[in-house]
């Protein structure tokens, strides 16, 4: 019979073998804590909103890396930075002059060339920008070099008209007041200080187009509106080569557009440098922003545009390798990465395991165990009934069953038995032959009812 000792000794050694496997694995299998620094745009700006995003959610789903946001005055810093390798990630737009050195994770969403104008200003497209003042993006930032070129694709010269570089919220509240007459900025669609601006009844969405007479569109169908786009994007795309075509939807503002306007914009991009990001962890950031995709949706629509067939066409900077291993599926996965490893543990976790079975043999064998003998019982009341087997035969194996139940619950009662898995395995197979024995009674009750 198993004496107490023996069982404490079993139970510490089992524990001390566990720990001693979890520890190894721990070791082995939990990655060092890694600090990114995350080049993102101006504090309330949409990089740095999007950066906190994308860092609340890798965060969360890896608490081994940690991210830092940097704020910058946008992409052209970001570029600049990552160039000179101070930070690891940075948010781009696609046409940002930058060395061979920069890599694509992955486009975000597209930015969009918003014209907002005062209703008193009397601006109804492009055009008519002559004279007036126009608030652009901050100095240095992206949105302010695609705007300036787009002027000049426009025919507009500086000299025509007076420039003033704000940011978007300074901006839209300079508009609001009537202090800027027009507002030009590359932004997502749906930006907050747009929104506002145009729920204050002194601003609304004005079409780029016509350019000049001859280009006039009615802007009455989304078929148009998407016509202008395109028309403005090839033209504008012979001297600036990653802008796209894109539409303003019917009311994607409260009240506004009343009619779908054309623009043209460029794609945002998770860009980050070639050699300081290794291909294991932009494969993890890749691949945590598209399973993420609606958690990041929810913090700010701009990532609804995430798309795993178009979020790599056209861009400026090559894919990353650890992205493409993503948007490929070339990555080995976790085993064949870790097989070296895995055949250590495995050869650890055998070992025990042999101690182990060895140690359950010799508790086994140091006392007399009976259970065997109600299996061989139960399985010979099984064996006796058959299709032919009356009542009267069923209800003599029934009351052999209740006697083989009685002395098994006086063993267990006596610790002739353990309570253990065994014991269990015989529970099932008396419960189950006892189900056989009601259903067999029944069929036979059946037949001569």
């Amino acid at each position: 019979m198993e004496t107490p000792s023996i069982r404490k000794r079993l139970i510490v050694f089992v524990l001390l073998g566990a720990l001693t496997v979890g520890f190894i694995a721990a070791q082995w299998f939990t990655p060092d804590k890694t600090t990114l620094i995350f080049a993102t745009g101006q504090r309330g700006g949409l990089y740095h909103e999007l950066g906190q995003a994308i860092a609340t959610e890798v965060q969360q789903a890896h608490p081994h890396l940690r991210i830092q946001l940097e704020k910058t005055k946008g992409s052209l810093e970001n570029a600049d930075r990552l160039q000179k390798q101070t930070v690891h990630l940075a948010l781009l737009q696609n046409d940002t002059p930058a060395t061979a050195h920069v890599r694509s994770l992955t486009a975000v969403h597209p930015e969009l060339l918003h014209f907002l104008c005062h209703r008193e200003a009397d601006i109804h497209s492009i055009r008519d920008l002559a004279d007036k003042t126009v608030a652009l993006g901050p100095k240095g930032s992206g949105s302010e070099k695609f705007t300036r070129e787009f002027l000049r694709f426009a025919g507009l010269k500086e000299s025509q008209l007076t420039l003033v570089n704000l940011t978007l919220k300074e901006a839209t509240a300079q508009l609001v007041a009537g202090e800027v007459d027009g507002l030009l900025f590359l932004t997502g669609l749906g930006n907050d200080a747009c929104q506002r601006a145009l729920q204050s009844g002194h601003v609304r969405l004005t079409p780029l187009a016509p350019l000049t007479p001859v280009t006039s569109f009615p802007h009455t169908k989304a078929g148009e509106a998407k016509a202008v786009a395109q028309t403005l994007a090839d033209g504008f795309r012979v001297h600036y080569p990653y802008v796209s075509p894109h539409t303003i939807p019917l009311l994607a503002y409260p009240g506004q557009p009343a009619q779908p306007i054309g623009t043209v914009g460029v794609k945002a991009v998770l860009a980050c440098h070639n050699t300081n990001l290794s291909d294991e962890i932009a494969e993890t950031l890749t691949r945590t922003l598209y399973e993420h995709r609606a958690a990041l949706s929810q913090k700010h629509s701009a990532f609804s545009s995430l798309d795993e067939q178009s979020s790599t066409a056209h861009l400026q900077f090559p894919l990353h390798p650890g992205a493409e291993n993503f948007f490929r599926r070339t990555d080995p996965g976790f085993f064949a990465k870790h097989v070296e490893v895995m055949g250590f543990v495995l050869t650890l976790i055998l070992i025990l395991w042999s101690v182990l079975v060895w140690a359950q043999r010799w508790y086994l064998q140091s006392r007399k165990n009976r259970i065997d003998t109600y299996y061989v019982a139960i399985d010979d009341v099984i064996n006796r009934l058959h299709d032919g087997t009356d009542l009267k035969e069923i209800n003599q194996l029934e009351t052999e069953l209740l006697k083989i139940r009685q002395r098994a619950s006086e063993e267990l009662v006596k610790e002739q038995l353990d309570a253990d898995e065994s014991f269990i395995i015989y529970q099932n197979m008396l419960n189950g032959c006892q189900q056989l024995l009601a259903q067999k009674k029944q069929a036979k009750q059946l037949e001569q009812g």
